[in-house]
């Protein structure tokens, strides 16, 4: 449960003595494809042709220390296929391209008609000397107990910290672009994908034919220091919707007020409790508090569907001290993500950038805690790398870039996307409202998603249906929405 704790609120994002210099590719190997078949965390399965590139852990010193990138391809399935390729980058940082994306295959199969879809697992994650720090065993530990291990994890990992950052990460997606054929290619990158797809742009344009950002990051994003401010705006605009709509409003009429109660009594006097894991369905003693229960909310507002059942969720917790349903569904925010290679990117990406007075005063105002005092005591105990000059930067570009952002996401909100899109000269940005984090998920945003990755422009493309796209209904019960 701990783990949920520290994990699955990174669901974002994102320096190894390594200049500029370090990060030249070797020159383009081949490589050798087999069957193999991909298996989605519900259980479907997928064919695809699987492989390795190995690269050198550190690009200054080709002789030192291997990785094997594991390598899928998922082929078109038309025989005169389109030349360029879809490359999905993963979210975290630490998801695993592999084990992340075959979930989403049956939205893309338009896309995959006409065009294979490669996913690479970045360095780190998945099969590319995966970086874990805590394992299935650790679900007991206490939170201090969990930042004392998250701390000395580097010691425990056949790894260099320093080298496993974003521009390292895509200079070996371009050996394996290269390695595959692909003149050009189209990428969509997700959360912290999308700060891999800008990079990979700022120093590949010549390669890359479509960029498609989805709950972006911009350049003067740092992990966690807006993350109470955005939350909060988050929670807002969940409570006005609730207050807006009949259903909810005349069912949980003391709404915020219910939460607020819940807070201050735990607050007073936290709840011991025994709940069955949502995923493994084993007995998990727990601890309630504050601090826990708003992290489970922030969880939840990452996810409409999720956010759909928050105001039965708060009320069962307020009349009943029943905190099971606000916990449970928590859990379903699973990330999947590889602890080590999250915190050898942010680490050096993002914690040296942290401000401590700054996030506590932009916490201030927040029923979220300030993430950046845990973030900033593990990354104390981590080796950092470096990054270049222009990693910062704001990407200045022509290639076409479709931009999607969800009006009420807790980490990444419409405002990061603006000031991304403030330096390219051929984007269109569109903002679904009332959503969350990750809108490649409706009819609409495939659509669209298709369209633009077929004629590789965003002249044309029929937004209409965007504003029609709205958040679940609330559940009023058990039972679901009111018919």
């Amino acid at each position: 449960m701990r783990r949920l704790f520290y994990t699955s609120l990174f669901l974002l994002i994102f320096l190894a003595s390594c200049s500029p210099g370090n990060l030249t590719a070797v020159p383009a190997s081949s490589i050798t494809l087999e069957d193999c078949i991909l298996t989605s965390p519900a259980g479907n399965q997928l064919d695809a042709r699987c492989g390795t590139l190995t690269v050198p852990e550190d690009r200054a010193n080709p002789d030192g220390r291997q990785i094997d990138l594991h390598v899928a391809v998922i082929p078109a399935i038309k025989r005169n296929s389109e030349p360029d390729a879809l490359f999905p980058l993963a979210g975290g940082p630490g998801q695993s391209a592999v084990e992340a994306f075959p979930s989403m295959i049956s939205l893309l199969f338009q896309i995959r008609e006409e065009r294979d879809i490669v996913l690479v697992d970045q360095r780190g994650t998945g099969k590319s000397n995966p970086l874990r720090c805590l394992g299935p065993e650790d679900e007991e530990l206490t939170e201090e107990q969990v930042l004392e291990k998250l701390k000395s994890c580097p010691g425990t990992l056949e790894a260099d910290m320093r080298f496993y950052t974003t521009e390292i990460a895509m200079t070996d997606l371009d050996e394996v672009r290269a390695a595959l054929g692909y003149e050009t290619i189209n990428i969509y990158g997700a959360s912290y994908g999308t700060r891999a797809a800008l990079t990979y742009l700022r120093m590949f344009p010549e390669h890359v034919r479509t960029v498609t950002l989805d709950a972006v990051v911009d350049p003067d994003f740092v992990m966690f220091m807006d993350a109470a401010t955005d939350g909060q705006a988050a929670l807002e605009l969940f409570f006005s919707r609730c207050e807006a709509d009949e259903a909810c409003s005349s069912t949980f009429p003391g709404l915020r007020n219910e939460f607020e109660s819940v807070l201050n009594r735990l607050d007073a006097s936290p709840a011991e409790i025994t709940i069955p894991h949502s995923l493994t369905n084993k007995p998990l003693d727990l601890t309630v508090t504050r601090g826990l229960v708003t992290n489970m909310v922030f969880n939840t507002l990452y996810v409409p569907d999720l956010v759909a059942t928050l105001p039965l969720s708060i009320h069962q917790a307020y009349a009943d001290e029943n905190y099971i349903p606000l916990i449970s569904q928590a859990f379903l925010v699973n990330a999947g993500l590889y602890e080590g290679m999250f915190y050898a990117v942010a680490c050096t990406e993002d914690a040296p950038l942290i401000s401590a007075a700054e996030a506590a005063r932009r916490s201030e105002q927040s029923v979220f805690d300030d993430r950046t005092v845990v973030f900033s005591a593990v990354c104390s105990e981590w080796e950092q790398g470096s990054v270049s000059t222009e990693f910062r930067e704001p990407v200045i570009s022509d290639v076409p870039v479709l931009i999607l952002s969800g009006e009420a996401d807790p980490i990444t909100p419409p405002r990061h996307a603006e000031r991304v899109a403030e330096s390219l000269t051929n984007e269109l940005h569109l903002v679904f409202s009332g959503m969350g984090h990750g809108n490649l998920s409706s009819r609409c945003s495939v659509n669209l998603f298709r369209a633009f990755i077929k004629n590789a422009s965003i002249q044309g493309l029929d937004t209409a249906c965007v504003d029609a796209i709205q958040p679940p209904p609330f559940f009023v019960d058990f039972s679901g929405p009111r018919p």
